[in-house]
C-alpha cells in the first residue's frame, strides 16, 4: 500500500468516527437546556381538605346483612397554601383509587371515581360518587354513638395535573388523600334467620389526615 493510499484510508477512518460522536456531543448538550426549560415539579402543598358543607351523609339498604355506602362530592382537596404564582389557576382532579375502612377492620375499594376540573388555592370537591358495596352490617340495633360496625377511614389516591407557569408545561401529580371519619348510623338489622335486613342511615364529619 502506498503512502498516498495510507492517508485516504486514514482521512476516512477519522471522518467517519466524527460522524459517530456528533450525536452523542448533542445529546449532551441538550440536556442542561431541557432542565433549564423552566418544566415545575409537584407542589408538597396539596392536602385533604376539610367536608365540604361540615357533614357527610349515607344510607345502606341491607339484605342478608350486606349492603352499601356511596359518598358524593363531599371531600375536598386543599390547595390553600399553595405558591399561586407557580401554576395556571384551573387544574384537573382525577380520582384513581378510594378504599373504605370499617371498624371491624375490613375495607372496600370504592367505585364511580370521577375527572373535575377544580381553582388552585382553594379547596375544590374531589370528583364522583364513590360507592362501596359488600360491607358487612351485623345485625341489630345501630344508635348514634354505638354502633355494631361503623365507616372509619377513607383513603383516597388522586392525580392531579397542573400547568406549570411561565413554561406553560403539563405535569401530572399523583396524591394519597386520607380523613378520619366520625360517622355513625341510626336503624335497625334484623336477625339473619329474619333476612337480615334494614335501613341504616349514617351522618357525621370527617377529620383530614395531614
Amino acid at each position: 500500500m502506498t503512502n498516498e493510499t495510507k492517508t485516504s484510508v486514514e482521512r476516512r477512518r477519522v471522518l467517519r468516527g466524527a460522524a459517530w460522536a456528533a450525536p452523542v456531543v448533542a445529546a449532551a448538550a441538550a440536556a442542561p437546556a431541557a432542565v433549564a426549560s423552566g418544566a415545575p415539579s409537584c407542589p408538597t402543598c396539596l392536602k385533604a381538605g376539610t367536608l365540604l358543607g361540615g357533614v357527610t351523609t349515607s344510607q345502606s339498604a341491607v339484605v342478608g346483612n350486606k349492603g352499601a355506602l356511596a359518598f358524593a362530592g363531599v371531600f375536598g382537596l386543599d390547595s390553600t397554601k399553595c405558591d399561586l404564582t407557580l401554576f395556571q389557576p384551573v387544574y384537573t382532579s382525577v380520582v384513581t383509587s378510594a378504599t373504605l375502612t370499617m371498624s371491624d377492620g375490613s375495607t372496600h375499594s370504592g367505585t364511580g371515581l370521577g375527572t373535575a376540573t377544580g381553582t388552585f388555592g382553594q379547596i375544590g370537591a374531589l370528583p364522583g360518587t364513590w360507592l362501596f358495596s359488600g360491607i358487612n352490617f351485623p345485625s341489630g340495633t345501630y344508635l348514634l354513638n354505638s354502633n355494631p360496625v361503623r365507616p372509619v377511614r377513607i383513603t383516597a389516591t388522586v392525580s392531579i395535573i397542573l400547568i406549570g407557569l411561565p413554561s406553560l408545561i403539563k405535569i401530572t401529580c399523583p396524591v394519597t388523600l386520607t380523613w378520619n371519619l366520625n360517622v355513625f348510623a341510626t336503624g335497625v338489622v334484623t336477625p339473619t334467620f329474619l333476612g337480615g335486613a334494614g335501613t341504616l342511615n349514617y351522618t357525621g364529619t370527617a377529620t383530614p389526615v395531614p
